[in-house]
């Protein structure tokens, strides 16, 4: 049996809980992120999509910096908006452009059924108000720092994903981060180029 001193032994430390009570909005809002899979049938206005694709990737500083943290500051996500009917925007397929906060429509109609699909039929995907799907293009930060530029384009797709999800938790949005969905057909669903790959679908609709 070998002796150890017990100096070397690990540190035990007991943290102090998180502050949930409301005093501080953050940590609150963190104590009640849920994934959410059912949703209603209530829509979403302009202004809460607004708000959604703004704490996803939105401009948030006059040096161009973004609501969340990118290698480089190079940026390689791109947020897409898929509406439904009965929404404050026509239904169709949305690029959001974040230098100047606004959409460009690159598909039109409701494509949530052939979204769903593409998504291995997740009821969720077809009955959400609106999804937003997360892309990356490698290439932007990959001339930079290689193959290491992937694993940051990921990191960075989960940084806004849960942005996203912690303002559904503010506006009484849920959300579920789908990752189990056929790359190929999410991107001839999106009309995506060669070169942008779809990493993540979140669904959006009032709980």
């Amino acid at each position: 049996m070998v002796n150890r001193n017990p100096a070397d032994l690990p540190v035990k430390v007991k943290l102090s809980g998180p502050e949930t009570s409301g005093v501080s909005r953050i940590e609150n809002l963190l104590a009640k992120r849920r994934s959410v899979r059912r949703y209603t049938e209530k829509g979403l206005s302009e202004e809460v999509i607004s708000r959604f694709l703004w704490a996803a990737q939105g401009i948030s500083s006059t040096e161009g910096l973004r609501t969340s943290p990118s290698a480089g500051a190079l940026y390689p996500l791109e947020i897409h908006a898929v509406v439904g009917e009965g929404n404050g925007l026509e239904p169709g397929i949305y690029r959001y452009i974040a230098e100047d906060h606004t959409l460009t429509r690159e598909v039109p109609g409701d494509m949530r059924e052939k979204l769903s699909g593409a998504a291995l039929s997740q009821l969720m995907v077809r009955k959400a108000a609106v999804s937003l799907v997360i892309s990356a293009v490698y290439p932007r930060i990959t001339g930079k720092y290689g193959k290491r530029g992937i694993r940051y384009a990921d990191m960075e797709a989960g940084h806004a994903a849960q942005n996203v999800y912690l303002l559904g938790v503010e506006l009484g949005i849920g959300t579920c981060a789908v990752g189990a969905f056929d790359d190929e057909e999410v991107k001839k669903v999106l009309k995506l180029p060669a070169n942008e790959e779809p990493l993540y679908i979140l669904p959006l609709g009032y709980i």
